[in-house]
């Protein structure tokens, strides 16, 4: 793995990461590093319902008919245990299967039932969490020149972004776009995009987007071979829903307030990984494959890949906050034990698993704002944070982040 380019460093001195002497900065006025982009706002969003996930499996197992599997209990207790998930926020409540009985079928054709549940959804978390980061940013959302839209668990057309144009009263020349089925890895890709678009044009203000609504893709197991294939089973226990938005810009004016500067970014495809983890969007819904050697993947890639993220600073492995995606426990696991970590290390990724479950993109934003909040009451929290996620490919995804001078 080739050592990444320093994509948000002025040229120059690799240690200027270090050295920069921000008193003699033209910026004076802002705290940030002005060379650097950053995150200015940042904001997060859960529908209301709000389940223990003992409680979610039972009654899974009860509306979707496992109650006749052999062990499905034994299986739920095994899940619960394991996962490091004690509860998630979830948008389809149970009667959600009594206005939408083809979501019981196996293999249905009932797509269009399931955008139909997504969309009112996705626009009130995606305008929650918009509208919580653009209040965190404190600007006139009248300076907002870019929004992107990320969003893994369906696709519309009118765009999710088209429609966030107007649901939050942004300019009609607000130059839009949206990202679909992308995976867990989009939410360091959407800051990594912002920061890259701020870099080039350090007038311009990106408002990214982050929705997913996994419960509307959950998906039932063949009735004739129950055991077959418990992953969609699995999978509706492990993900969440969810939402996080970013203000992202360069050159932060009086009125604004870094939250993180970006000072890498980085990403790297695993060799041979391409059917690992996946999606496919079909007539009866979304239907996702993990395979089980991915933690085992992620394991031995995280390490080298960190390494290379820190090349060329004074860092390591002690001195940076990891804010790891929790694709699950056993991701967080193979994380910790490969790159031989303390287990607090890892203590805000198990928070927000235990908290929310894997809300896919979305995640990462959980974790970050947690920093952020738990750095204003424990000033021994460290400066840097390595942000790494983990999505199809596989995928490995990074950023080097800094905490603002005070």
């Amino acid at each position: 793995m080739a050592p990444p380019t320093d994509q948000f460093a002025s040229p120059g001195n690799p240690d200027i990461l270090w050295t920069e002497d921000q008193t003699t900065s033209k910026y004076p006025d802002a705290p940030a590093n002005p060379s650097r982009s950053c995150i200015l706002g940042l904001a997060t969003a859960n529908p209301e319902n709000c389940y223990p996930l003992k409680e979610f499996g039972m009654e899974s197992v009860r509306i979707f008919g496992y109650g006749e599997m052999p062990l499905a209990n034994t299986f739920v207790d095994r899940i619960c245990k394991a996962s490091g998930i004690f509860q998630k926020h979830m948008a389809c409540t149970y009667d959600i299967y009594e206005t939408h009985p083809s979501l019981l079928q196996y293999h249905a054709n009932n797509l269009g039932e399931r955008i139909e549940i997504y969309e009112p959804v996705a626009m009130n978390i995606g305008k929650m969490a918009a509208e919580g980061a653009l209040s965190d940013w404190g600007g006139d959302r009248a300076d907002i020149t870019h929004l992107i839209t990320y969003s893994t668990t369906m696709i519309l057309s009118p765009s999710l972004d088209l429609r966030l144009v107007k649901a939050l009263n942004l300019k009609a020349t607000v130059k839009h776009y949206s990202v679909s089925l992308m995976g867990c890895h989009s939410g360091v890709n959407g800051i990594r995009t912002a920061a890259e678009i701020a870099q080039a044009d350090p007038t311009s203000r990106i408002l990214v987007v982050f929705v997913e609504v996994n419960s509307a893709a959950a998906q039932t197991l063949n009735p004739e071979n129950p055991l077959l294939d418990l992953s969609p089973f699995l999978l509706n226990m492990l993900f969440g829903d969810g939402a996080g938005a970013v203000v992202v810009g360069k050159h932060p004016t009086r009125k604004e307030t870094a939250l993180f500067e970006v000072h890498r970014a980085q990403t790297y495809l695993v060799p041979d990984t391409i059917k690992s983890i996946g999606a496919k969007l079909l007539e009866s819904g979304l239907h996702t494959t993990l395979e089980k050697n991915v933690p085992a993947i992620v394991g031995q890639n995280v390490g080298p890949f960190v390494t290379e993220l820190l090349h060329n600073t004074k860092l390591s492995y002690a001195n940076v906050n990891w804010a790891v995606h929790p694709g699950g426990k056993a991701i967080v696991d193979a994380v910790e034990k490969n790159c031989k970590l303390q287990p607090e290390q890892l203590g805000v990724s198990r928070h927000v698993l235990k908290d929310y479950g894997n809300m896919g993109s979305t995640t990462i934003l959980f974790i970050l704002d947690k920093f952020r909040n738990d750095k204003k009451v424990d000033k021994t929290i460290h400066p840097w944070t390595a942000a790494v996620a983990f999505g199809p490919g596989v995928t490995v995804e990074g950023l080097l982040l800094k905490f603002p001078e005070s």
